[in-house]
């Protein structure tokens, strides 16, 4: 997939300003990995061998070593389902590790915290777009460690951050949704079923919008590295769709890439959720308003949003199918 056009930002001034990333493994890390190194800027990536974030004191150890003004949290306990299970786990990474990273930040002059936060903090009932500022009901556990973990910063910068406007710090809480990039996610199990098997059955029921992890790295750079105001901004571009939606549309671009796809269009069936039970429950509507993120990204000059989920669902497929090919 390629980077995001950061033309406005190709040599940004840090004016020496040390970053740490966290979560440097996941897809959103991966991407972030990628993205610094093409924009030749010097950083600090952590993952799980350099940081236990169930151990409060590996965090805080890292911090005092590197000493960053600038923190981007890219990790996440993801395992929705699991999470029903591990309360505790998911509390310590989703919940307390954003907690601890606002309260190192908060009090640093021009810090900056950018974490990043999903989809089911709302409980999808609603039948329009969310704004940001609509009232978050998670629904699993999942959910709601994402949404404690939004509250611990919220909380925190408003009880720590306490200098003058331009000296203060700020906090980019980025709720997004479907993520896919490097690793395993949605649209990769849909291509390698659809070259095994003649039938699928996908969800219909569900709408949100695919985000990709290169175009989520590069919302999460400019933002940091701008004047623009802390806060929550819906993160993801512009369209939405369904699962089915999804699977059929990257398995048909699959399929005119080259890809030796079994499953025929009309093979590919939506289903109701009741039919595909899991045990944590999904947002029927995963949808999110980016007017917000558009106009900010406007204002400080950044690129524009501008390209539907199709646009970059098919450019990640026909790069993924070429991969495969080689």
């Amino acid at each position: 997939m390629p980077l995001t056009n950061l033309s406005p930002f190709s040599t940004p001034d840090l004016q020496g300003r040390k970053i740490l990333v966290f979560g440097k493994d996941g897809q959103l890390g991966i991407s972030l990995q990628k993205l610094f190194l093409h924009l030749k800027i010097p950083v600090v990536f952590l993952g799980r061998e350099q940081c236990d974030l169930s151990q409060e004191q590996s965090i805080l150890q890292n911090l005092k070593q590197y000493q960053p003004q600038i923190i981007l949290n890219a990790a996440a306990y993801t395992q929705v389902d699991m999470a029903e299970q591990e309360h505790d786990l998911s509390q310590k990474i989703n919940s307390r590790v954003p907690r601890i990273l606002a309260e190192y930040i908060a009090p640093i002059p021009r810090g900056v915290l950018v974490h990043v936060s999903t989809d089911y903090v709302f409980d999808g009932l609603k039948t329009s777009p969310y704004l940001e500022i609509d009232e978050t009901r998670p629904m699993s556990q999942y959910g709601m460690s994402k949404r404690d973990g939004e509250l611990g910063i919220l909380e925190t910068f408003h009880r720590l951050n306490n200098r003058a406007k331009e000296e203060a710090a700020k906090f980019f809480i980025l709720r997004t949704s479907w993520v896919y990039g490097q690793g395993n996610n949605f649209i990769r199990t849909m291509l390698k079923l659809a070259t095994q098997k003649e039938q699928l059955k996908v969800v219909n029921d569900q709408y949100g919008c695919p985000t990709c992890s290169d175009w989520l790295a590069g919302v999460a750079l400019q933002l940091a590295v701008s004047d623009a105001e802390s806060g929550l901004y819906h993160s993801v571009v512009d369209g939405q769709t369904t699962w089915h939606g999804l699977a059929s549309f990257a398995i048909e671009t699959a399929r005119n890439a080259g890809m030796p796809v079994l499953v025929k269009p009309d093979q590919i069936f939506p289903i109701p959720t009741e039919d595909y039970p899991l045990p944590a429950p999904r947002p029927q509507n995963s949808m999110m308003d980016n007017s917000k993120l558009k106009t900010t990204l406007k204002k400080i000059g950044a690129n524009s949003l501008d390209h539907p989920w199709q646009e970059q669902v098919q450019q990640y497929v026909m790069e993924y199918v070429q991969k495969l090919s080689q």
